[in-house]
């Protein structure tokens, strides 16, 4: 199966992501969410990847299905059928399902030219923390399962994780996330070291590291995305840094001040 590589977008490699879907204006990581995503123009979805107890790639951001839904417990100790049973929607308006992995990446292939960013939450001392990264292998056989048709990173806070998905789809680009207390330069010599395409660091990390950095990550090849940008200046200013990607609860936001720079620029 042959994986899109990333194009240019209206600037040079400029890409909105709608974080858990455009989650500002339906409840997070839900076929809502996505549906408002693509209503938004954003060029890819962000979507958490856990595994339930029989082992189906689901889309929820913790490990305890409590912060996001009407139920409790943790993900990997309920089945599919289990979770399916659950309300995602938040009291945001009419019940959602916790959509798996195959059905998100249904909705979001029924989009032209959208694509998925699939963050896999598996992370050392969290519960169902699993060595052997059946996450994303799941994930992985979610996206040759769908024959997903778009753009596809997948990115984890865990390099054991991505590294896993480069020996099982070298073709697929790989990005290392890190929070706000990580250099970035840090991430920028490991994502060299070991082959991946994208450094994630938070937003405030990047905003420390500055242009600079950014064009030392194009220098050596990598592209810069960051994580979560819902301020209208600092959208404009990293965009102006030439950054690849931003992550946004508000995509719609983020693609209106990304196109109005490329209007500037022509």
């Amino acid at each position: 199966m042959t994986i899109p590589r990333f194009p240019d977008a209206p600037l040079p490699g400029l890409l909105v992501m709608a974080h858990r879907g455009a989650s500002a204006e339906a409840p997070e990581n839900t076929l809502a969410a996505i549906e408002a995503a693509a209503s938004a123009g954003a060029d890819l979805v962000e979507i958490d990847v856990r595994l339930t107890a029989d082992g189906i790639a689901v889309v929820l951001h913790d490990p305890d299905v409590g912060p996001t839904t009407d139920g409790a417990g943790l993900v990997h100790t309920m089945t599919l059928a289990e979770v399916k049973r659950l309300d995602a929607s938040g009291g945001r308006g009419p019940r959602q399902e916790v959509p798996t992995v195959v059905e998100a990446l249904a909705s979001i292939g029924d989009h032209s030219g959208m694509g998925v960013d699939l963050e896999i939450k598996n992370i050392p001392g969290e519960p169902g923390f699993d060595s052997r990264e059946k996450a994303v292998e799941a994930a992985l056989q979610a996206v040759r399962d769908v024959g997903f048709p778009g753009l596809i990173l997948v990115s984890s806070f865990n390099w054991l994780t991505i590294e896993r998905s480069k020996e099982l789809a070298p073709d697929i680009p790989t990005g290392f996330l890190t929070v706000a207390t990580i250099d970035p330069m840090a991430s920028l010599v490991y994502a060299m070291q070991a082959g991946h395409e994208f450094v994630l660091p938070q937003a405030p990390a990047l905003l420390g590291a500055g242009e600079a950095f950014v064009r030392e990550a194009h220098a050596e090849g990598i592209r810069v995305g960051t994580w979560t940008v819902d301020d209208e200046d600092t959208i404009a200013t990293m965009f102006g840094w030439q950054v690849d990607a931003i992550a946004s609860n508000d995509p719609r936001l983020a693609v209106t001040v990304r196109d109005r720079l490329a209007s500037v620029q022509k």
